[in-house]
């Protein structure tokens, strides 16, 4: 699997020359395909271990884990335009990787980015107080402006940024908007919602954006709430720590944990869908059998068949969460039925499903 991804279309594109000045009868010219795959990206620990990406096939099921190496604890990632983009928080940097040799093909400054999104044609990069666009083209910033005070998580909607307006270290007020920003002018209005929206948002195919709120950590607590196509807000449930959505139905991950008398974290998580229309509960429980992850990190929906994707930080052999050790991403079917787990990076935190054109 690994020697596929060094025979890739790019180096490819002086096929018609080579065969019209070449003479030998016996040349190779080898079949170019396209791969279903999932893109992982690993966190790893901040200021100690570095993020890695991994690479599942979906035409063979092989999974490979650190295609390469990522510092400086990647965020989420986006492609657009052949290209992966993937933020370096440490950084201060989005990563540009060509999403079928998987080689890097440009670093763009960005002050500690926290998140991406794409409309398809653009790419808006989340860092520190600012919106940056990017340019897939010129694979460079061409427009910034000011968002918000602690931006954090964004999707692109219908014409439209969403920008998670959280709280900072030691703040104990405010923090409870998203911005709705303009991808022509970054003009923005800013979306009362809960309390200190934070890392994880997603949205369906009317328009409808859903977001978590962490709360305070205290009295209040955390929630994901719905801003409607018409700007109308409500809150869906409490909880969330990951969620996505697909066919009208969202998916919600809630996951807990407690400590003993050495710190160590014992988590546990809860897995429910909700009608993205009304609302509603629709499963108390979305995954079928006794073969689910303890401490879930994303959950992620092929858009292609439907499959479940959901990441998991390591364990030790008592059952505590580690942060340094491999954690694991789990494939389940549209239906919630186990189909594999596959060994991935330290803090698996998100996936990009993409087409590859590979070399056979």
């Amino acid at each position: 699997m690994i020697q596929k991804l060094h025979k890739i279309l790019p180096v490819l594109l002086g096929v018609a020359f080579f065969t019209t000045a070449c003479d030998d009868d016996n040349s190779f010219i080898p079949t170019i395909t396209d791969e279903p795959s999932v893109l992982v990206v690993n966190q790893g620990l901040m200021g100690s271990l570095p993020g890695t990406l991994d690479l599942l096939s979906l035409t063979d099921g092989s999974y490979s884990a650190a295609i390469c190496e990522i510092e400086g604890t990647p965020e989420n990632a986006v492609e657009c335009g052949g290209y992966l983009f993937i933020p370096q928080n440490e950084k201060n940097a989005v990563a540009v990787f060509d999403k079928s040799s998987l080689r890097r093909a440009a670093t763009i400054a960005v002050p500690a980015p926290q998140s991406v999104c794409t409309d398809g044609n653009r790419v808006f990069a989340i860092g520190g107080d600012s919106i940056f666009r990017i340019n897939p083209a010129a694979l460079s910033v061409e427009l910034k402006d000011t968002v918000g005070h602690t931006a954090f998580a964004s999707v692109c909607v219908d014409g439209a940024v969403y920008v998670a307006i959280g709280r900072g270290w030691g703040q104990y007020d405010g923090g409870e908007f998203v911005a709705k920003v303009n991808p022509q002018t970054l003009e923005r209005e800013y979306i009362k919602v809960g309390v200190n929206p934070y890392n994880q948002m997603a949205f369906d195919d009317k328009g409808n954006v859903f977001v978590t709120c962490s709360g305070n950590y205290a009295d209040i607590p955390a929630a994901v709430y719905k801003i409607a196509t018409d700007g109308s807000v409500s809150q869906v449930c409490e909880g969330g720590s990951a969620i996505d959505v697909a066919n009208g139905t969202l998916y919600v991950i809630t996951r807990t944990s407690s400590y003993d008398e050495k710190w160590n974290e014992l988590s546990s998580c809860t897995f429910k869908t909700y009608n993205t229309a009304t609302g509603t509960l629709q499963n108390e429980d979305f995954l079928v059998g006794d073969e689910r992850p303890a401490a879930a990190t994303f959950v992620k929906i092929n858009p292609n068949d439907g499959d479940i994707y959901i990441g998991a930080s390591g364990l030790t052999e008592g059952g505590f969460v580690s942060y340094t050790s491999a954690g694991n991403v789990y494939r389940y079917t549209s239906g919630g039925e186990f189909v594999a787990k596959y060994n991935a990076g330290v803090s698996p935190y998100t996936c990009v499903f993409v087409t590859r054109r590979v070399a056979e």
